[in-house]
């Protein structure tokens, strides 16, 4: 069946995109393969809204003694009062592809074991992992708020049976999420999807709730008015969380930034005007089973119920009774309910979140925005090739698109070959990565750190704030942002080659960042786009750069969670401060090796003063002479190798277009070795 293969696609999507993540990360790390696909399925999570807090990740496992504990990672929110734990099982090769209830079961139990060492203070054991034991100090700290406990098993296997019995540790109870493949296929779909919400009102209020149809009934939907007490809003909200706001995912994010002040002012003082002070709810359902009850219209169930405005209203209800613990029996709220159509689920539930959101024009504008501009870079990574017209950047506007194109397109291996040379792994990234990539190169690791999730919404902000309305990206921009990854992909391999004890990701971040900040557009990004790669002496002073930036970020937090600390703004003005060494001469990308209005250093010497116009003098034969001859001595430094490479080509197309000055030095002194070799005539250029 085609829901079979397609699920079957997507799993090995899920493992390849896996196996990518593991080749980034330092594999001597505890529990490698299962943190990547960890980190992976978080990614798929963190879309789908099924998490709503920045994750971290700290793999520990000590499962070879007494008791033992093991985790991936968790979340925890300032201002959250469930603490999320994440665990996995990647699956071995040759290993069945059914996960057994058992050991989900003990994969559950050893993550809440992780969370009892943490909150008692047993920390012993965590010794040599810091990462593991800076997760088990913020629990320990956050433990007066922390009120419940939600595991989530995710795993690359499927699990017949997810259920896993709800415990107590240290007085927090315990519930267990299990993500399988199939699970994680459902709700990361590209089709409009959400988890199956049934809701009974009379055994959830005693009896069926009352509403007011809308008459007479259009042909393609039916609408009816229901008022909600405060009470079954928290309860919605309490067993549904996220999964409700599937529709509207931003929109439940930007709900968790705190409770609006008027909302919960109006609980706290005039419950009973809440109905009249509040906007209410918008939702739609799959289906509505309406019926007659003591003389009344009711509705009796409803399935699939999805919020796609107010969700705000709905989590700040549920966290005024929770956290605050004021009461919401005398709190009422509208809720104007739409039975949508299955085929016609992907017009309406789009134009009916638009439009219920007319009084936040601008969190519409910035949606509609965000999905241009990915668009728009979609495409121009489909239209450019790099230099050399062999390759091309994959840019994954959807999540795994990158290995379902190349599942797709592999029919055969030879055809996965010939994808695999056209778009190499090396050579993809998504959205996560461009805010990621792009929000570093303007001064803000701080952001960055704080996860894929926020970092994304403020580069969204900052994108607009930067290039103005109307602004749409072009091939310039496109280049330029490749050129900004490379240094970024080249700050990651030099970190993970350093084998730092711990916050990696934080230092990559914080270095580009420091670069770009002191050098700016000193930087040269059209030259990195023409090599598609960084000078060997960039990667020699990113190595050297890397260990200090670490310690600089250890000792500038303190006794503060060092995690935490770069999420901070000041911890970038710390780091933005420092005096790193640089390199004489300095990498080719930052400054000339020569100076271009120098003199000749002997009488006679082939150094005309602008080296563009000494490489330009040059056509496509002396060129690919000169190139012949490159190719087949080891003496020329390989980068001038490339650059050389590059400039040949603008020459052998007639040059079309000019080298940078920067290419145009290194140019020159291949020229002059060539000529010293006797490749090239004394009198030519």
């Amino acid at each position: 069946m085609l829901e079979d293969q397609l699920l079957a696609e997507f799993a090995e999507s899920l493992r390849g995109q896996a196996a990518d993540a593991l080749s980034e990360e330092e594999q001597e790390l505890p529990l490698a393969p299962h943190a990547a696909l960890a980190k992976v399925m978080l990614g798929y999570l963190e879309e789908a809204g099924a998490i709503s807090d920045e994750f971290d990740l700290a793999p520990h496992e000590d499962t070879g003694i007494k008791r033992p504990c093991r985790c991936i990672g968790l979340a925890l929110g300032e201002d959250s009062t469930r603490l999320e734990l994440f665990t996995a099982h990647a699956l071995a090769e040759g290993e069945g592809a059914v996960l057994p209830g058992r050991e989900v079961a003990r994969l559950s139990g050893w993550a809440a074991r992780f969370f009892e060492y943490a909150a008692k203070g047993d920390h012993a054991r965590f010794a040599g992992n810091p990462a593991a034991a800076e997760a088990a100090r913020l629990i320990q700290d956050a433990l007066p708020r922390i009120e419940d406990v939600r595991i989530h098993v995710l795993t690359d296997a499927r699990v017949r049976d997810r259920s896993v019995a709800d415990i107590t540790v240290v007085g927090r109870e315990v519930q267990t999420e299990v993500w399988d493949v199939e699970r994680l296929y459902r709700a990361s779909g590209e089709e409009v999807t959400r988890e199956r919400i049934e809701i009974d009102f009379a055994a959830l209020m005693g009896r069926p709730i009352a509403c007011l149809e809308m008459k007479p009934r259009p042909a393609e939907y039916e609408t009816y008015m229901v008022i909600l007490p405060g009470d079954l809003v928290y309860q919605l909200y309490e067993r549904y969380g996220a999964l409700l706001f599937e529709f509207n995912v931003r929109s439940f994010l930007q709900a968790k930034g705190g409770v609006n002040k008027g909302i919960r002012k109006t609980i706290e003082d005039e419950p009973g005007r809440f109905l009249a002070y509040n906007n209410g709810l918008t939702a739609t359902a799959d289906e509505i089973e309406v019926g007659m009850w003591s003389g009344e219209t009711v509705i009796k169930r409803i399935r699939g119920l999805q919020i796609v405005n107010g969700a705000q209203t709905t989590a700040s209800i549920h966290r005024a009774k929770k956290v605050d613990k004021l009461p919401v029996d005398k709190v009422a709220v509208a809720m104007k309910l739409t039975l949508v159509p299955a085929d016609k689920l992907k017009e309406f539930v789009p134009l009916i979140a638009q439009y219920a959101n007319t009084q936040n024009p601008i969190q519409i504008a910035d949606l509609a925005a965000s999905e241009e501009f990915h668009q728009d870079f979609e495409d121009l990574s489909e239209s450019t090739w790099c230099p050399g017209e062999e390759t091309r950047w994959f840019y994954e506007r959807a999540r795994g698109s990158y290995q379902v194109a190349r599942i797709r397109h592999g029919s055969t291996p030879a055809k996965r070959r010939e994808f695999d040379r056209e778009h190499p792994k090396s050579k993809h990234f998504g959205k996560a990565d461009i805010a990621k990539y792009l929000m570093t190169w303007w001064g803000d690791p701080a952001t960055v750190s704080r996860g894929a999730q926020k970092n994304h919404k403020a580069f969204m902000t900052s994108l607009k704030a930067r290039m103005g309305e109307g602004w749409r990206p072009d091939r310039t921009f496109f280049e330029h942002t490749i050129a900004k990854a490379i240094v970024f992909k080249t700050a990651q391999a030099v970190v993970k080659k350093a084998k730092l004890q711990s916050y990696g990701a934080n230092v990559v971040t914080y270095m580009v960042a420091k670069l770009a900040a002191d050098w700016g557009t000193r930087i040269d990004l059209d030259a990195i786009w023409d090599e598609q790669d960084v000078s060997p002496e960039l990667k020699v002073m990113f190595a050297d750069w890397a260990p200090r930036i670490h310690a600089a970020i250890v000792e500038t937090a303190g006794k503060r969670n060092v995690t935490e600390w770069c999420k901070k703004d000041a911890c970038w003005e710390a780091i933005r401060a420092l005096d790193l060494p640089t390199p004489d001469p300095l990498p080719p990308e930052l400054g000339d090796d020569a100076d271009p209005e120098s003199p000749a250093d002997e009488p006679g010497a082939h150094q005309p003063q602008d080296p563009v116009i000494a490489c330009m003098a040059l056509d496509g034969a002396a060129w690919a002479k000169v190139m012949a001859w490159v190719a087949t001595n080891p003496g020329i430094e390989e980068f001038d190798r490339k650059v050389a490479h590059t400039v040949a080509g603008y020459a052998m197309d007639g040059w079309h277009k000019e080298p940078s000055l920067k290419q145009a030095v290194r140019g020159v002194r291949v020229i002059e070795a060539a000529r010293k070799a006797g490749v090239l005539d004394a009198e030519a250029a």
